[in-house]
């Protein structure tokens, strides 16, 4: 190991030896216009990859690929920094420490501040952790340290994938199918230097570390002990209060609003936000106070601690705000990040939490059974319902309410006849309910609501959907405009543009204007028919803005990456009126565009199978 690494900034010197198994090695990657900047970082330790097509589409994969592909043959060990990054002065020590200690695992030494894992590393540094689970999303590239056999099946199976995902995600796809650990450092051990982007990422802002210190205040800790893998991590993110939540046996994850999950523990957001004096930093306030509600156990050092919770408000506005901005707000956005955390951990000890880290029981709603096609909204509903502490029950189980989702009008292959079957079956025990149903049981005119006749004469999807309606005796029905969010089906305007955002291609896409509802919002539109709707009523349920898809198309590129596109209108259909769902059930569609459209680019990025 090099001995003479003296401080943030210094570069890498000496020479590559063995300690005990583990022997590193490691490069920098490069564009040629900063190779001069990767050489005084590689030292004389390091190798320095450059781009090998630098004329080409900006892409860091090209380098990295060529960077993992030349490991010597000596090496256990891998490191591969960005030629922007800045380096701790116990780098070296600490990445040894823990490549022995965790030989088989991916290690990250570096993680944004507005990413799960960067928020990982927060609940870590809460919980005085050295090393947190990776939390099921892109791998930070930007400093990663992975074992030799890893970095070798990582370049067999990502050649002919460079046109595809962003190496991040590419690499988090390959080390989730290979069952290789990811775990992220406590604090970071390097920075980023927010250079201006040579591969076309500038759009998301700053790029920092959530916990960095140019001299570890925990140097003398070694890197011995369990990972803390978390059931639960609240994040502060494009101004959401968010958490990502695993699937209990699974390596997937769910994300969801702060408020969301906190309902499900019992507690008010709203009657939260009254007392918390957070202002206009109500979003940043809340998700510290989740971080506390969720937390176990002793709080970790305070240093550690604190440049955690200060960097938390800048990460979640870094997409809006400019440095300058920032620092001057860094003192105001750290002390509301501290008050809600001291909120959540004074208020955790009422909520049961079960043995063994998983995340804290819900409250008991009482039972309900949850019907429809195999849709993704189905399975939303149902996880919802579960969050809020409903008891999932089989269709038909005696004198238990239903919620059936229909998925005529939104679901491409849903079968007409199939569907009135199932829901005269959902509601055949007559507890009532609520039906899903959608707004193209309407007809052609400029503007409908829930008392425009609906014709048994009018087009064959109209015909069934009113059938199904017919068939869901006692139930409160809600006509849904456009569904989407997490594990859409993977077409349409919606999957189509974030896809192609994602993917940095340019985009073409054409269809009437739409009218969309977030599946969060259905969840959300569910819960208050269950509390407030009477049997029989219909409600209109959907975002009150129609979008053309040139609007579309440009909220997407705000949200995930812009991109190139051409859109074309067709002719639209109705305006659907959705204030009957608000003054009666006290609904409105809550999930701004932006969030929404960033969960269907998460889940398209980190849980599908879309390449």
């Amino acid at each position: 190991m090099p001995g003479n690494l003296t401080g943030a900034g210094a570069r890498l010197s000496g020479e590559v030896r063995s300690i005990a198994a583990v022997r590193l090695s490691g490069a920098v990657m490069a564009h040629p216009k900063r190779r001069e900047a990767a050489a005084r970082l590689a030292g004389d330790l390091f190798d320095v990859v450059t781009d090998p097509d630098p004329g080409g589409r900006p892409s860091a994969f090209r380098t990295s690929l060529l960077a993992w592909s030349s490991i010597p043959d000596e090496s256990t060990h891998h490191i591969l920094l960005h030629d922007d990054m800045v380096l701790s002065s116990t780098f070296f020590e600490r990445a040894e420490r823990a490549a022995r200690a965790m030989p088989e695992a991916a290690l990250a030494l570096f993680a944004f501040w507005n990413s799960r894992n960067g928020a990982a590393v927060r609940q870590g540094a809460l919980a005085g952790a050295r090393w947190v689970a990776g939390a099921g999303e892109y791998t930070p590239v930007a400093a990663l340290l992975l074992p030799k056999q890893v970095a070798e099946g990582y370049v067999e199976w990502a050649r002919g994938r460079g046109d595809t995902w962003p190496d991040d995600v590419l690499m988090g796809r390959y080390l989730r199918q290979a069952g290789v650990p990811v775990y992220v450092a406590v604090p970071s051990l390097a920075e980023h230097e927010d250079l201006a982007s040579l591969v076309d990422n500038d759009f998301q802002g700053l790029r920092r570390s959530p916990c960095f210190f140019s001299d570890d205040p925990l140097a003398d800790q070694g890197e011995a002990g369990a990972p803390l893998d978390l059931p639960v991590i609240p994040f502060f993110k494009r101004g959401v209060a968010q958490c990502a939540v695993r699937v209990p046996g699974t390596d997937r994850w769910r994300d969801l609003r702060c408020e969301d999950y906190l309902a499900g523990l019992g507690i008010d957001a709203d009657a939260l936000r009254a007392r918390a004096g957070a202002g206009r930093h109500w979003p940043l306030w809340l998700t510290a106070y989740t971080m506390g509600v969720v937390h176990r156990g002793e709080r970790g050092d305070a240093r550690v601690l604190d440049e955690a919770l200060t960097t938390m408000g800048p990460g979640g506005l870094c997409h809006e705000l400019g440095w300058r901005e920032l620092a001057g707000r860094v003192a105001e956005l750290r002390d509301v990040a501290r008050a809600g955390l001291e909120a959540g951990l004074a208020e955790r000890s009422p909520y049961a939490r079960p043995p063994g880290g998983s995340a804290p029981r819900p409250v008991d709603a009482g039972p309900v059974a949850v019907s429809g096609a195999d849709t993704f909204v189905r399975e939303h509903l149902a996880n919802a319902l579960a969050d809020r502490g409903f008891r999932l029950t089989a269709p038909g189980g005696g004198d238990v309410p239903a919620v059936h989702v229909c998925a005529l009008g939104w679901a491409p292959d849903a079968d007409p006849e199939e569907e009135v079957r199932l829901a005269r079956a959902a509601f055949a025990g007559g507890s009532g309910g609520v039906l899903l149903s959608s707004f193209h049981v309407y007809p052609e005119r400029k503007w409908v609501d829930e008392e425009t006749p609906v014709s048994p004469a009018a087009a064959p999807t109209a015909r069934a959907l009113l059938r199904v309606e017919e068939a869901a005796a006692g139930a409160v029905v809600l006509r849904l405009g456009e569904p989407y969010g997490p594990g859409m089906p993977q077409r349409g305007p919606v999957a189509e543009l974030v896809l192609s955002s994602s993917l940095n291609r340019p985009a073409h896409v054409s269809g009437p204007p739409v009218q969309l509802v977030h599946v969060q919002d259905v969840a959300g539109a569910v819960l208050a028919a269950l509390d407030h709707g009477a049997a029989g009523r219909v409600y209109n349920v959907a975002n009150r803005k129609r979008l053309r898809m040139g609007e579309l198309a440009d909220a997407v590129g705000k949200a995930v990456r812009p991109m190139a596109f051409e859109a074309a209108d067709e002719p639209p259909g109705p305006l659907v009126n959705v204030e009957r769902a608000a003054a009666e059930l006290g609904w409105r569609a809550g999930v701004p565009l932006d969030y929404g459209v960033h969960t269907v680019a998460q889940w398209l990025a980190y849980e599908s199978d879309r390449a």
